[in-house]
């Protein structure tokens, strides 16, 4: 099994931590209202405080295992950055993403 970030794993969707299922809902979420999926706005619906380093090895993580992808494009005033889906997606919600070489 692979280990991304902080020695995290991502095997089976059924066992993943509430950060993973919440994450994942959130994306769906903000794909189904055609809106932009931010770590602010993640924060935001999990009632949590916000600040630039709040589980920075999560999101490594999961980007690293290409679950989720990190989008970002300057707007001429900052960076703005957002999170897709990943390659490893489809592979992760359907029980398959062990079986592939990720």
């Amino acid at each position: 099994m692979r280990k991304f970030a902080g020695n995290m794993t991502f095997s089976d969707i059924n066992k993943a931590g509430t950060w993973t299922k919440m994450f994942i809902k959130y994306i769906k979420s903000a794909e189904h209202y055609d809106m932009k999926a931010t770590r602010r706005g993640f924060f935001k619906i999990m009632k949590k405080e916000y600040s630039s380093g709040n589980n920075s090895t999560f999101f490594s993580a999961i980007i690293q295992s290409d679950i989720i992808k990190l989008n970002s494009k300057w707007n001429g005033r900052y960076t703005e950055a957002w999170y897709t889906r990943g390659v490893n997606w489809d592979s992760y919600i359907n029980g398959t993403f062990n079986k592939k070489s990720a």
